[in-house]
C-alpha cells in the first residue's frame, strides 16, 4: 500500500491547539519518516481532494425568537481540521481525517453545551454522491470557558476498481445547518 499526506482545504484556520497538535503529529511524523528510511521509498501520490462547499464551513445559532442581533447568538462554531493521511490499496482507499470544530459561547447561551454535526460524502468526480453519513460532535463550554475546540478522527475506506486513483474521488465536509443558518451564512457571505 502507500501512504500520503491528505490536503487541508483552502480556507481552513488553526488556532493554537489545532497548531499545537500539528506540531506533535508533525514530531511523529519525522520519527516514522526517519525509521523507514530503510525501506524502499513510495512513488509520491496524492489522497482524494477534500472540499467544504461554501457558507457550510460556520454556524452562527440564534436564541429562539426574532432577535437577530449579537445579544441573541447562542454559538458561533467552524470547521477546523488537520491534514489527514491515506493508504491506496489495489481494492480500496483508505483515509483517516483529524476534524475538529471550533465554538464560540454568545451572549444568549444558557445550556453552556451546543451540539453540531458534519457531514462527510464521497463522490465520483463527477459528484455523483457514493456515500454520506454525519458525525455529531459536543462543544462543552466548562466553567467560564467561552471558547472551545472538540475534535475526533474520521476513518473513510473508499472501494476502487483498479484502474482508478485518488482523482477519481472528492471527500466532501461541512456542518450540517438548518435553512435559517445557511441563509444566515449566505447574507453573511454576501456583506
Amino acid at each position: 500500500m502507500r501512504r500520503n499526506a491528505c490536503k487541508t482545504a483552502p480556507g481552513a484556520t488553526e488556532d493554537r491547539v489545532i497548531a499545537t497538535a500539528r506540531r506533535i503529529g508533525m514530531g511523529f511524523a519525522g520519527l516514522l519518516l526517519l525509521s523507514a528510511c530503510s525501506g524502499t521509498p513510495d512513488k509520491l501520490i496524492s489522497c482524494p481532494d477534500i472540499l467544504i462547499p461554501q457558507n457550510t464551513e460556520r454556524v452562527t445559532r440564534f436564541a429562539p425568537g426574532e432577535g437577530r442581533d449579537i445579544t441573541d447568538i447562542v454559538l458561533q462554531g467552524e470547521i477546523k481540521f488537520l491534514s489527514g493521511e491515506c493508504e491506496i490499496g489495489e481494492e480500496n482507499i483508505t483515509l483517516d481525517l483529524p476534524i475538529a470544530v471550533g465554538g464560540t459561547s454568545g451572549p444568549a447561551d444558557t445550556d453552556k453545551t451546543e451540539s453540531v454535526s458534519i457531514f462527510i460524502a464521497i463522490s465520483t468526480s463527477d459528484r455523483k454522491v457514493l456515500t454520506r453519513r454525519e458525525l455529531p460532535m459536543t462543544l462543552n463550554f466548562a466553567g467560564n470557558r467561552t471558547s472551545v475546540v472538540t475534535m475526533d478522527v474520521v476513518s473513510l475506506e473508499i472501494p476502487k476498481k483498479p484502474d482508478q486513483t485518488t482523482k477519481d474521488f472528492v471527500i466532501f465536509l461541512g456542518l450540517v445547518l438548518s435553512e435559517e443558518e445557511l441563509a444566515y451564512n449566505r447574507e453573511e457571505s454576501r456583506n
